[in-house]
């Protein structure tokens, strides 16, 4: 079959739709893949034929807008970034993806809605891929969304606030995505962020079920399918860790004390403020080595290097998070995803948007701490909140031996198959229109 995979957002966005796509390329299919051309090269290196969505200043522009990494201000540059700018362009840019590939199936990124529109038009299948369980929008489970409201409160009033949200949801993005279609020669839609987001003709949740389970009021067609993992270790010059890192690590694991690795991804990091110095403190408090991964073309805190850190711009997840006592991430998804596989325990330190529900399901389930990044600052204050979550999750037998669990269920699921069964059931289902 000839397979079109459309995504749209981070890094975080683009690497489960490359190991799908790897996967799919290992079963004899044709893939292509359009995204934002500053991932071409990784998907390239895959394997995959590459389709430009947009420009790289595009996505530089986001990725480095410092609303993008502040509480009350995220989801309205994430909304107007996606929803009241690039419509139209991103529907253009999946009909020159059709006729150019001609596609039997489309597997797109649960908001890219217009992906979805395009497919219908063409009469193509579609399958839709989510990263997190909160974007299922169940309207049985709560979500832990904001950082400046307890969980339990937010799980308690978790009906009004859903009911909240859709009437600004309506505000925000019906009206413009509307605008477009009506520019665009469709008809207008109401709820278009719910009824987008589990719409196709398979819905696939991209987590292990060990994560979250699949629950009555999840999207119809809906299949939990596994992590799918790509962090480029697998490229040539990803094979191995930088010298110095390996180096560090090697010397740490001969001496019996395992260092602590802090990681914001590959979006969060270029807004780390004083992230990484209160890492460094918290770290000397609690006696412990610390690993930085510190983010390209960014530099570690001035004065805090020596002997007990290690700051490298980027290392592989898959490569480094294992040979650490434990990680202190963001809760991204991919970040996520990569601490539970590890077996290590972790503290998630949420910024914003879905954040904080990952980060809060981890804590429930007993394999990381939930610390809000809010927290953690170079203030006494911020150092000892750090600090005490890391005495925690490092000296706690309960974390390590939970985490260490988590891990292995984990290893042993393989996402990125389940989910290209699920596309080729698709791609083989006769269109019931004829």
């Amino acid at each position: 079959m000839r397979i079109l995979l459309a995504t749209i957002g981070s890094a975080g966005d683009t690497h489960p739709f490359i190991a799908i796509g790897e996967e799919l390329l290992r079963r004899g299919h044709h893939v292509a893949m359009l995204a934002n051309p500053h991932f071409a090269a990784r998907i390239r290196s895959a394997g995959i034929a590459f389709l430009p969505l947009g420009e790289e200043k595009d996505f530089l522009d986001v990725l480095h807008d410092p609303r993008l990494a502040r509480q009350g201000q995220s989801p309205f540059l994430v909304i107007q970034a996606l929803f009241n700018k690039s419509v139209e362009p991103s529907f253009q840019a999946m009909e020159e993806a059709i006729l150019q590939f001609k596609p039997d199936v489309i597997v797109r990124h649960h908001i890219f809605f217009s992906a979805r529109w395009a497919a219908e038009r063409h009469r193509i299948p579609v399958v839709t891929c989510t990263l997190t369980p909160s974007m299922w929008l169940n309207p049985d489970e709560g979500m832990i969304m904001r950082g400046w409201m307890p969980p339990r409160a937010q799980l308690a009033l978790s009906g009004l606030l859903r009911f909240a949200g859709k009437i600004g949801l309506r505000l925000l993005i019906d009206r413009p995505v509307n605008a477009a279609r009506k520019r665009l020669g469709l008809p207008a839609m109401r709820d278009v962020f719910y009824t987008e987001t589990g719409a196709g003709n398979a819905v696939l949740g991209l987590w292990s079920p060990q994560f979250r389970k699949p629950m009555p009021g999840d999207p119809p067609k809906s299949i939990v399918c596994g992590f799918c993992f790509f962090d480029r270790a697998g490229a040539e010059r990803d094979r191995a860790l930088d010298p110095g890192l390996e180096e560090f690590l090697s010397r740490c694991e001969s001496s019996g004390t395992l260092p602590v690795v802090f990681s914001l991804g590959t979006t969060i990091v270029h807004h780390a403020n004083d992230f990484f110095a209160a890492a460094v403190h918290a770290c000397r408090k609690a006696a412990l080595p610390s690993v930085l991964l510190v983010g390209r073309g960014e530099s570690a805190p001035p004065g805090l290097l020596g002997p007990d850190v290690c700051a490298v711009e980027y290392a592989p997840h898959s490569l480094v998070f294992p040979r650490c006592s434990a990680s202190v991430h963001h809760a991204g998804a991919g970040s996520s995803a990569q601490a539970m596989r590890s077996g290590k325990p972790s503290i998630a330190a949420p910024f914003v948007n879905d954040e904080f529900d990952i980060a809060y399901r981890m804590s429930r389930l007993g394999v990381a701490y939930y610390l809000p990044a809010t927290r953690i600052n170079t203030s006494r204050r911020g150092i000892g909140h750090l600090a005490e979550a890391l005495r925690q999750v490092t000296g706690g037998v309960g974390f390590r031996e939970r985490a260490s669990t988590m891990g292995a269920l984990i290893r042993a699921e393989h996402g990125p198959a389940r989910a290209a069964e699920e596309v080729e059931r698709v791609g083989l289902t006769p269109d019931p229109r004829g």
